[in-house]
Formats: C-alpha cells, sequence, structure tokens
C-alpha cells in the first residue's frame, strides 16, 4: 500500500471574481486539525467577496502572508484554554453525534488536553499502559486447585505450610536458626515486593520499580528533529554558549522556521545593493594600550565616540567587570565603540564585550500565551551583555515591501536617523537587519512594556559612518535563571507614553497590532 495512498483531496478552487483585485483578510476565526497532524486555518475575509450562499471564510495552510493573524489567533485561543485549565482539571471524554473520526485531534485541542496535562500531569500520559510488564513485576501467586471451596484440604495445608517454612529458610541470615511453629489453620499468600500507592497523577511512586520500569520504556522528551537542529546550530556558534529547545507545553518540536534558515552568531550576511565594510577597516582607529584599556582620552579607537563626562573626559561604555554602565544616552544618536582588530589590547579589555563569543546559555522555549522565545539557563547580572541581533543586512527602504509577519524581524540600524534635516530621501545610505531568513536566537525574543533587556547599538568591525552597527541585547537589571528575555519593540512609543502620563491611545495606531505583554504599564499596541 503507497504511504501516500489516504492523503486527503484538495480544496476546491475558489471563485475570487476579479483576478487583479486584491481582497483583505479580515482574520482567523477557526482551525482544524487532520488526522495527519496538518493544521488548516478558517480565515474570514473582509467586505466585498462571498460565495453565492452568504459565506466568507476559507480554509488555508499557514503561509507567510498569514503569519501575523494566526500568531495573533494562536496567542489568544492558548490563553483561553490555559484559563480554563487552570479553573478547573475537568475535561470532556464523551462523543457527540456530529464527531467524525478525522476530528478527534480538533476536539481534543479545542478541549484544552494540552493545556490540562502541562498543569496537572507529570510525564507523558499518552504512552500505553505496560500491564504484561506489571503482572509480571507483581508476582502473583499461582492457584492450583481446581475447586474453590471455602474448606480447606490435608493438600493445601501443606502446601501453605512448605511455602511458609520455604519462605522462612530463604529468609534466615546465616548462622540463625529458623524456629518452629505449629500448622496454619488457612494458607497464606506471599506478599509482593512492594505495594503501589495510586497517586492522583499518571506519573508512578517515587523511586518505585514502576517509575523505574516507566522510564525505561517512555522515550526521551526530545525528539530527532529537535536534536538535529540543536546540532546544526552549534556547528555555527564560533565558540559562544549553547543554544538548546524546550517544549513542555505540546508535541510541536521545533519553532516554525523557513526552510534552509541560517543561524548567524555574530556576523551579518549582506544583501543585494549593501557595500562591504571590509575595504573600510583599514580607516579604523585604533589604540596602542597594552593588553588593557585603562583610559577612554588615551585611546585613539574612542576619539569617534560621543560618551563623556559632565566635564568632556571620555569614558567606556563598560565598567572593569565588562558590564554596560548605562551612560549611553537614549534617542542622542551614539553608538558604543569597541576597541577593533586594529588595536593592540587583548580579549582581556573590558571595552571588548559585544565582540566576544557569548557566555550566557540560550533556551528557546514555547511560552504559554505567545509563541516561542528565548530565557537564559543562569542568573544575568545588570548590565550585561546577552548577545547581538543577526540576520540580513539591507537597504532600509526594502522594508517597505514586506508583508507585516516580516516586519516583526526587521530592526532599523541607523541610530543616526532625523539628524540630518535636509536629506530629502530620509532612506537613503540607511540600513537594516532582517532576522527571518538569517539570524540567531535573538529572533525568538518576544516583546513587553515592561522589558528586561535593551538594544544598544555597537561597532567594531566598521566605522560608525557607515551606519551599520551590531544591536546588542543588554540585561536592565538582574534577571533570575529562566526569566523570559524580552524588548520594547518600540521604544519610542515608551517615551511618548511617559509623556502622556501612561495613557492610552483610544485609536489603534497607523500600523500597530494588539500588545499581548500583559504587564501593568501595557500600552496595549505594538508599531512594527
Amino acid at each position: 500500500m503507497s504511504e501516500h495512498e489516504y492523503l486527503p483531496s484538495p480544496s476546491p478552487e475558489e471563485d475570487w471574481g476579479d483576478t487583479d483585485r486584491e481582497w483583505v483578510v479580515d482574520g482567523v476565526v477557526g482551525e482544524s486539525i487532520d488526522a495527519f497532524g496538518q493544521k488548516r486555518y478558517e480565515v474570514k475575509w473582509g467586505e466585498g467577496w462571498n460565495r453565492n450562499d452568504g459565506t466568507n471564510t476559507t480554509w488555508e495552510h499557514p503561509r507567510e502572508d498569514l503569519e501575523e493573524l494566526i500568531h495573533k489567533w494562536e496567542r489568544k485561543q492558548t490563553a483561553k484554554r490555559m484559563e480554563k485549565a487552570k479553573a478547573s482539571p475537568a475535561i470532556a471524554i464523551n462523543v457527540e453525534d456530529w464527531h467524525m473520526l478525522h476530528e478527534n485531534r480538533t476536539i481534543e485541542r479545542a478541549r484544552g488536553y494540552e493545556e490540562l496535562k502541562k498543569l496537572y500531569i507529570r510525564g507523558d500520559p499518552r504512552q500505553p499502559i505496560d500491564f504484561d510488564g506489571q503482572l509480571k513485576r507483581l508476582k502473583p501467586v499461582r492457584n492450583n486447585s481446581h475447586t474453590a471451596s471455602k474448606t480447606l484440604t490435608s493438600r493445601s495445608v501443606s502446601v501453605a505450610q512448605s511455602s511458609r517454612e520455604a519462605s522462612r529458610e530463604k529468609s534466615k541470615t546465616p548462622g540463625s536458626v529458623a524456629s518452629s511453629s505449629g500448622p496454619s489453620q488457612r494458607p497464606i499468600k506471599p506478599l509482593p515486593k512492594r505495594s503501589f500507592r495510586r497517586l492522583p497523577s499518571s506519573s508512578p511512586a517515587p523511586d518505585s520499580e514502576e517509575e523505574k520500569e516507566t522510564g525505561r520504556r517512555a522515550p526521551p522528551r526530545e525528539t530527532k528533529r529537535r536534536r538535529a537542529l540543536e546540532k546544526k546550530w552549534a556547528e555555527s556558534l564560533n565558540g559562544a554558549a549553547p543554544v538548546t529547545f524546550v517544549n513542555d507545553i505540546s508535541y510541536e518540536e521545533v519553532p516554525p522556521l523557513v526552510p534552509d534558515f541560517q543561524y548567524l552568531e555574530r556576523r551579518y550576511v549582506r544583501a543585494d545593493g549593501v557595500s562591504s565594510a571590509e575595504h573600510r577597516r583599514e580607516f579604523l582607529l585604533s589604540c596602542e594600550c597594552e593588553r588593557r584599556c585603562l583610559d577612554a582620552d588615551d585611546c585613539e579607537c574612542q576619539k569617534p565616540s560621543g560618551l563623556q563626562t559632565d566635564d568632556g573626559h571620555g569614558i567606556f561604555a563598560y565598567n572593569k567587570k565588562k558590564l554596560f554602565n548605562f551612560k549611553l544616552p537614549l534617542g542622542m544618536g551614539l553608538e558604543v565603540i569597541e576597541c577593533n582588530e586594529n588595536c593592540t589590547c587583548d580579549e582581556r579589555c573590558h571595552n571588548r564585550v559585544a565582540q566576544l563569543p557569548r557566555d550566557v546559555p540560550i533556551e528557546i522555549f514555547l511560552t504559554q500565551t505567545h509563541g516561542w522565545g528565548a530565557r537564559a539557563t543562569v542568573p544575568v547580572p545588570r548590565g550585561k551583555v546577552i548577545g547581538v541581533y543577526t540576520g540580513t543586512r539591507e537597504v532600509a527602504e526594502q522594508r517597505h515591501a514586506l508583508g507585516d509577519g516580516r516586519k516583526s524581524y526587521i530592526f532599523d540600524l541607523d541610530v543616526h536617523e532625523g539628524d540630518d534635516d535636509d536629506d530629502e530621501d530620509e532612506s537613503a545610505g540607511r540600513y537594516s537587519v532582517d532576522g527571518y531568513a538569517h539570524g540567531n536566537w535573538t529572533r525568538f525574543v518576544n516583546h513587553s512594556c515592561e522589558p528586561n533587556m535593551r538594544v544598544v547599538p555597537v561597532v567594531w568591525d566598521t566605522i560608525p559612518e557607515l551606519k551599520q552597527p551590531f544591536l546588542a541585547f543588554v540585561a536592565t537589571e538582574d534577571i533570575p535563571p529562566r526569566t523570559e528575555l524580552t524588548i520594547d519593540y518600540d521604544p519610542n512609543a515608551a517615551l511618548e507614553a511617559q509623556k502622556s502620563n501612561g495613557k492610552r491611545p483610544r485609536t489603534r495606531p497607523e500600523g500597530a497590532r494588539e500588545c499581548m505583554c500583559n504587564t501593568d504599564s501595557c500600552r496595549g499596541w505594538i508599531r512594527v
């Protein structure tokens, strides 16, 4: 039998009328999971298109132009199911008259099975019960009697006594003498080696034989696909700490990525039309400090830096522990200028930080309400540079042609934007970095209106005038292990909110989407 014999048939082709007209999608209103585990989403179309029967929804497979709408739908539905699961551990198991066999997975998801399992069940409840193994471990006594009479025969008494005496012989310690006793009035059934308590969850009793046997039977949580992706990314870490994947909520093995996604730990790839900075490195100013730089005023490489004290003395952006000192003002068009390859100081210099391999291990994990996120597995002190955002370095104006699903992966690199009011073309000579098809773990960092990281522009392999810095993610507070790492996608909106005393806009700003951070100071919208 061919493995493709029972693949679902394609949906009938829709009549969209005018082929040159673009129809607006109103949103995702439903979802379905078939017997093969493939998801489809019910998409509602805006005004202007409907069938003859008045319906205006179609079933669509995930694709790039629907990514943002699907992400919003998934967040809301997951939050609803989790809220329901927290309210009660009960789950309906009845089969309604209208249930079809191929709808089992859809119904299971709608009833919140995964959320209930996450909250109330340890282990993997889908594993089959090994009844034969349990019976073997319990070692029941074989009854060779062919009658069930309550009256004991001399044969049964003899067998019971022999069994009891044999048991005592086995339990004697060397040098001990077994005590003699009279014949028993009834047969004694040997007890199993260990009795089992019934726990409210599906997990066996701690340290029990059942738990050990279950541990041998159950497959490891990490799957082949997950291990393969971790191994592939590890080959591109260039000495950085590991990046691993964790999913304790669903059976999704790895985050959704475009085919042939390329991991870039600490570098960019150039898009067409972006000049290389290689030939400009000879123009990098360099210092001649021995081993470590001590005074920014004495470092030639710091001459372009505008980071100074109130009395005009130059200062570094990091302290002696290589932690960011937060003396770089926001919105002033300044970058952190680190020592470069032409400087004579070595890696111990406290002005070499973002350029060095990341030493914070990262977990990419599935959150409860907003897709995949990132967190550190170790404590992170305030001021720690955790990593840099990477991807495809491209001309900034190209981002306008991308869909909303792509724009959330794009950062503008020009921190000097707005300095030259006479520039007729605002996009001229300005660049962005796109982490959609190339990038690293930072592409999974989610937004929060109360973030625990800040984005800081840093240069070390190019001159600031090229407007192609790296964007370093810096901890703004002490972050405990396995706390989600977040940034503010729209820091300018945070400044606007401060000026308006935290009042939220009544209407949705242009180009904004709903914020799901649920923090006390949530602004309600994110502009991307």
